[in-house]
């Protein structure tokens, strides 16, 4: 196994664009992972939410909380190798890093992705024609090139009413774009703005059908994210092995 497949994955949010809901999600999805793996949750965003939520998490679950998080903005970087190189070093010690990234640092977007293994691009409805610069593009382009194994990048619709006429133009319009997109989409609902206060979607109790219906998004959207990083099946085979050299200890 290679060095980069011996480490953590690293899983990144990535939008050029504000209140596309990148923290919400990056919240969500270390939260949830937390529960099954070691898993960091990095804020690199000068606005630190997904880090005021963090604080709020400790606060609220203290020794129950499994989550590690902080924040690391990287100012005063020149190049994008200095994030990737330093993000695959952080990624050593964990299972999964999960990585809220700023919207209009470009340089450290790109060592994000240039290190990431999975890179979710939120959209929503009626907002996503220029999600991104034409350089982040292309990095994409070429990363996944260069590692086909252990490189993806997805699309994922947030946000969505399927009331509305606009929702359902982009769930089309996105099929037209050069990324593929991920197969659950996220609904605009009131809980998500719940789980900014420390706990994760899946933690909070559903009052209501619009609740239920965003726990069962979120946790399609977990088992998405772990089929396409192989998760489940590194756990499976790091259990087998470690049942194998029990076998062999005890004999």
């Amino acid at each position: 196994m290679d060095k980069k497949s011996a480490a953590g994955k690293i899983v990144a949010f990535v939008n050029q664009k504000g209140g596309v809901g990148k923290s919400i999600l990056a919240i969500n999805v270390a939260a949830t992972l937390s529960q099954k793996y070691r898993v960091l949750l990095l804020d690199t965003d000068n606005q630190g939410s997904s880090e005021d939520w963090g604080v709020a998490r400790i606060n609220k679950l203290e020794a129950s909380n499994r989550l590690r998080g902080f924040s690391k903005h990287y100012r005063g970087i020149k190049k994008a190798t200095e994030v990737s190189m330093d993000l695959q070093e952080i990624a050593a010690s964990y299972d999964v890093v999960v990585v809220d990234t700023p919207g209009r640092n470009e340089l450290v977007s790109l060592g994000v992705i240039a290190a990431a293994n999975l890179v979710i691009i939120p959209l929503t409805p009626g907002n996503f024609s220029f999600w991104s610069s034409e350089i982040t593009r292309e990095l994409i382009q070429k990363v996944a090139a260069a590692r086909p194994e252990d490189f993806a990048a997805r699309l994922l619709l947030n946000m969505r009413d399927k009331r509305k006429k606009i929702s359902l133009e982009a769930e089309k319009m996105l099929q037209e774009l050069d990324i593929p997109v991920m197969k659950t989409s996220i609904g605009n609902r009131n809980i998500f703005e719940s789980s900014s206060e420390g706990l994760s979607v899946l933690e909070l109790p559903a009052r209501s059908a619009s609740d239920r219906e965003a726990k069962r998004e979120m946790s399609e959207l977990i088992s998405e994210i772990e089929e396409i990083l192989g998760l489940s099946s590194e756990k499976t085979e790091r259990k087998k092995n470690a049942s194998k050299k029990a076998s062999k200890t005890a004999a």
